[in-house]
């Protein structure tokens, strides 16, 4: 018996394995079946140019099933062992009870090929043989899907098979029909030749997902290399009239994302960045595409990445410390997941744990004035975090008084002061560096209005400033300092 691996389960979609449980031959043929084998033997349905529902409803597409070796026992094994160990009975008997079950069905469909062949149809006459089926429910949705099984036949391209779909999908909105149809071009759609084929080869992983969230939310735009019969299977996501379609599209974006081909680029950057801009495009308001599993795999994807190692090389091309923690708290806003922040959150406890924090921070020889801005720039990412509240506080705090430190260290307002000007020249220098954002809003800013405020009160500053200029450009002078002081905090001149 195969031992299922954990990319087996990954695959396997909540509530399959029990609503997939079958007991007798007929039980193949409903719509949970269809959906784990399309899940089990996606190469050979591929290679055959097959859905699911093709497959359990084709006898030459089960022969050639039969004969491909290994492949139709390597599926029974793994999903066998699956349904034991989710029912809590024997892999072997269930295994064997499987194998059985599966030979019946295929004879059934044989038998049924060759005893009782069904009319054939064309895209506008399905709906009418629809009406001539006799039996129980159960009876007119197989001969159902094997009629569609075999006019589907005729097609070997998957876009063309696609096209025929959509064309019938419309013909019977709203139809009995409709039913059968709109399953099977969901199946069409979580096969990645399919994909391939539909909206071209996608030169990075992250286009394909991209297009394939567009495409659940029905705001696909064609690009240059996708066939028009996407735009077609758009507009009915749009409708929102197909959910087969759509569960289909969440499938294959589910199975890329599981993948180790990475989004962007195999740098960490860029693959971080790359993770977290899908996830802001796969969220929904309420809550995110693919639910669980999609965070899930999001977070498995940045984990990558964001783990103790790579976090470590990621801040050690940071020389100066100011920058790494900065650096430090904007992973801090793209990380996604628990165990993501929980190992940042590691690396900003260890560095705001340092007892010398303010000292070691401030020093260095770098210029003051950038440095300042940094820290007032990590202020606002604290702020921001998802960091609690008593901790914002006390790493804000931090920072506000590494800041202080090193507006005293520089002794900026003495440097100031040694270039020359006037008051006026020092307030509208000092004006500037508020405009950058080179002082944390608190004690530091607070310093910074009382030195402006003492150049305000020179007598020299108003004459300096005006320059002799009367009537509008005096107005236009005047104004234009009063929102800048305003800005600042300052509502009064002088």
């Amino acid at each position: 018996m195969s031992v299922p691996t954990k990319e087996d389960i990954d695959a396997t979609a909540d509530g399959i394995l029990d609503n997939s449980y079958c007991t007798a031959p007929e039980h193949f043929f409903s719509p949970a079946a269809r959906d784990l084998i399309g899940r089990y033997m996606p190469s050979f349905l591929d290679q055959l140019i097959l859905t699911p529902t093709e497959l359990v409803h084709s006898a030459k597409a089960q022969k050639r099933l039969h004969d491909a070796g290994r492949v139709l026992m390597n599926v029974v094994d793994k999903v066998g062992t699956l349904q034991a160990r989710f029912k809590s009975v024997s892999p072997a008997k269930r295994v064997k009870e499987l194998h059985t079950l599966v030979s019946a069905a295929s004879k059934k469909v044989w038998d049924d090929e060759r005893e009782r062949p069904l009319p054939s149809i064309q895209p506008e006459t399905f709906a009418g043989a629809l009406m001539a089926l006799k039996g129980t429910d159960a009876e007119k949705d197989y001969q159902a899907n094997r009629m569609l099984t075999e006019y589907l036949s005729q097609f070997k391209v998957w876009k063309e098979k696609v096209e025929v779909l959509v064309r019938m999908v419309n013909l019977y909105k709203g139809k009995d029909a409709f039913r059968y149809v709109e399953p099977v071009l969901g199946e069409c759609l979580k096969s990645d030749p399919a994909l391939d084929q539909l909206l071209g080869m996608a030169e990075r992983l992250e286009t394909r997902c991209n297009d394939l969230v567009d495409l659940w939310k029905g705001t696909w735009e064609p690009r240059e290399g996708t066939q028009p019969t996407v735009k077609d299977i758009n507009a009915l996501i749009a409708e929102d009239l197909v959910p087969s379609v759509k569960a289909g599209i969440e499938y294959a974006l589910m199975r890329a994302l599981a993948g180790k081909v990475p989004l962007r680029s195999a740098e960490p950057e860029p693959e971080i960045q790359a993770v977290f801009d899908l996830c802001r495009r796969m969220w929904l308001g309420q809550g995110l595409l693919g639910g669980a599993k999609g965070l899930a795999m999001l977070e498995k994807r940045q984990t990558r990445h964001l783990n103790t190692e790579g976090v470590t090389d990621l801040l050690r091309e940071r020389k100066v410390l100011a920058d790494r923690l900065l650096y430090l708290f904007n992973l801090c806003t793209l990380a996604i997941g628990p165990s993501n922040r929980a190992t940042l959150k590691a690396f900003i406890d260890h560095y705001f744990g340092d007892r010398d924090f303010v000292l070691r921070v401030a020093a260095g020889q770098e210029a003051p004035v950038p440095k300042m801005q940094t820290f007032t720039q990590l202020h606002r990412a604290i702020r921001a975090s998802w960091l609690t509240d008593e901790e914002k506080a006390n790493y804000c705090g931090l920072i506000e008084g590494t800041q202080g430190e090193l507006l005293k260290r520089s002794r900026l307002f003495e440097q100031i002061d040694k270039k020359g000007g006037g008051p006026s020249q020092k307030v509208l220098t000092l004006l500037d560096l508020c405009r950058k954002n080179t002082f944390i809003e608190g004690p530091n800013l607070e310093t910074v209005r009382q030195a402006i405020q003492s150049y305000l009160r020179d007598p020299m500053f108003l004459q300096e400033y005006i320059g002799g200029v009367q009537g509008e450009e005096r107005d236009r002078k005047m104004s234009l300092l009063t929102k800048m002081l305003n800005s600042v905090g300052i509502n009064t001149i002088g």
